[in-house]
């Protein structure tokens, strides 16, 4: 009697694993809040919003957003980066075309700017698990620590 077991890895018509493909968050809201003495409106002490958008065609996108407010100054600090990615095995190849920035300061508006930086390739390590109410996590490791991100619906 012969018994076989047969993986099997989807992949898209790009070579791309089509489990990575779509959106992936990850982000945080601060508990404490600041009142405008002036309008009346509140908004948290800080808050962070971080996604990863792959596309089956083998393109990508990041974003980044932190905000923070401290005696009324609002803090804020973008990143978008665009490009392509392929996946092997266990890692995905990120090699960007674009890597904009842009931060600003209500209280220091002379601070303010925007940026392109050079873009960087890396390589980070990736697993799919499930958080603890079934959602499906994508946890990336670039080598200094992991950070994971749930899939949007």
């Amino acid at each position: 009697m012969f018994v076989g077991i047969v993986g099997i890895e989807v992949i898209s018509a790009f070579g791309q694993n089509a489990a990575l493909v779509g959106t992936w968050t990850n982000g945080s809201v601060g508990s404490i809040q600041y009142k405008d003495r002036v309008t009346g409106s509140t908004s948290p002490g800080r808050g962070s919003h971080f996604s990863y958008k792959f596309f089956a065609n083998g393109s990508y996108e990041f974003v980044g957003y932190m905000e923070s407010t401290m005696y009324s100054c609002r803090s804020t600090l973008f990143n978008q980066i665009t490009g392509k990615y392929r996946v092997d095995g266990s890692t995905i190849d990120l090699d960007p075309a674009r890597d904009f920035w842009k931060s600003t300061n209500s209280c220091a508006a002379s601070g303010n700017k925007q940026t392109a930086k050079t873009p960087v390739r890396k390589t980070v390590e990736f697993r799919q698990t499930m958080d603890d109410y079934g959602a499906t996590l994508l946890c990336l490791n670039d080598g200094t620590g992991e950070t994971c991100y749930r899939r949007e619906k």
